[in-house]
């Protein structure tokens, strides 16, 4: 897709879909989603999850052990709704972001991935920006949890209520013991603040190179947190920073790199690879 091709549709309001979904109102979509120091958030429950009241997402992370990867993967869902509301506040006011990505690196025609897209808020923005006729296959992948299952229905929605027929949609769920697979070669990858709290990032990137066509892109970023030895990172995991270097020699190695910093240069900024043919 051209960048006139993929425009920002006039769409309805950003939080309709979360007041429908957990019977709210915007005025409590916006106090729920809003980041604050020690907020402890009422959090509806849904007909596909529980009630969570009176706790940080801290205090959420330390209900448990969180040491082998299924005491990692039950945190997101014993958060409940915590991160649906985050993530679409979050990426309200982010539309030119995701325009400026998507046209980079999407075509007509293709196959686009988001992993680890909790609510997917990179396909939201390209399903409201193509044209109706646009033929896409998406994929999306995340661990089970409440994010995940109101991403995907939201899509679904999105796909319905628009037309859009000729837009096929994945929902491939990551597993403890099973990374996904998908019907068909990805041409485009967007992994955005993923990568910090993912057990392994190399078997991530390797499983995901391996799906990819010749020049397929990878959209990226690996935020850094300086923790010491002593503190818990809570889901920025332990195991992930320690793999960030040979995550990026893997990447560089497979890869060139086509826009954005080097991770050295800009260690937190988002990057576009492009796979070595």
């Amino acid at each position: 897709m051209s960048k006139n091709y993929i425009q920002f549709q006039k769409q309805k309001n950003w939080y309709d879909d979360l007041c429908e979904y957990y019977n709210v109102t915007p005025e409590q979509v916006i106090e729920l989603g809003t980041r604050s120091p020690n907020r402890k958030p009422n959090l509806p429950g849904s007909k596909t999850t529980h009630a969570v009241s009176g706790l940080t997402f801290e205090d959420i992370w330390a209900l448990k052990h969180r040491e082998s990867e299924e005491e990692i993967f039950q945190f997101y869902k014993d958060q409940g709704a915590w991160s649906a509301f985050r993530q679409v506040v979050r990426h309200k006011d982010m539309n030119q972001l995701h325009i400026n990505l998507l046209s980079q690196t999407v075509r007509d025609n293709s196959t686009f991935c988001e992993y680890g897209c909790g609510v997917a808020p990179f396909s939201y923005t390209l399903l409201n920006s193509i044209d109706k006729d646009a033929k896409l296959n998406i994929c999306i992948s995340d661990v089970d949890c409440e994010h995940f299952t109101f991403g995907k229905w939201r899509l679904e929605k999105l796909i319905k209520d628009r037309n859009l027929s000729n837009v096929n949609l994945e929902a491939k769920e990551v597993l403890v013991d099973s990374l996904p697979s998908y019907s068909n070669k990805i041409d485009t990858i967007f992994i955005f603040e993923v990568l910090e709290h993912v057990p392994s990032p190399v078997d991530t990137l390797k499983n995901i190179e391996i799906q990819m066509n010749p020049s397929g892109l990878i959209c990226e970023n690996f935020i850094y947190h300086n923790h010491s030895d002593d503190d818990d990172p809570g889901c920025d995991l332990k195991s992930a920073a320690l793999e960030r270097d040979s995550y990026y020699n893997l990447l560089s190695n497979k890869f060139s790199l086509r826009a954005g910093p080097t991770p050295l240069q800009g260690p937190n900024e988002t990057r576009i690879w492009q796979k070595n043919t």
